[in-house]
């Protein structure tokens, strides 16, 4: 039986890959204006990582409602699509990197909705999965605004 801790895990899963991408990024850089910018998308995946291994770890047995066998498998393969888009990057230019990151934000933003409304029935709307995902959306969608403002667009 699957519950929202389960979807939570395959989304640290998405950080891990993308910290392991800007990590290789940081370590091939030899600018260091461009190591302190990676610097500051790793803490910030850093802080993510933390922010669901606490979500995770606040959910107990009795508060994690099952989720259906048929959207949870929607669900897993809408998150292994959206993986395999994470590649080893290759940006030499900081607003470059600033604006990749800014598009890869926006698509976990919409790849968070996507997986609320596949959960979404009219019993779900008071679930504790469909809270946790609408504190993430708000989450990711504070850091897509503070780091459009950074880019400046």
């Amino acid at each position: 039986m699957y519950d929202i801790r389960d979807i939570l895990r395959k989304g640290l899963m998405i950080n891990q890959k993308k910290m392991e991408a800007y990590q290789k990024l940081q370590e091939n850089s030899g600018d260091v204006r461009m190591r302190i910018l990676i610097g500051v998308f790793i803490r910030a995946l850093e802080k993510d990582v933390l922010y669901l291994q606490k979500l995770i770890d606040s959910i107990t047995d009795s508060i994690a409602e099952t989720i259906d066998f048929g959207v949870f498998d929607k669900v897993s393969n809408l998150v292994n699509q959206f993986s395999r888009t994470i590649v080893p990057i290759d940006i030499k230019e900081r607003r470059a990197l600033s604006l990749f990151v800014l598009d890869q934000e926006k698509a976990s933003y919409a790849l968070l909705v996507d997986i609320q409304g596949r959960m979404v029935t009219s019993s779900t709307t008071t679930s504790i999965a469909y809270y946790v995902l609408l504190e993430l959306i708000d989450e990711k969608r504070k850091f897509i605004e503070e780091l459009s403002l950074m880019v400046g667009s």
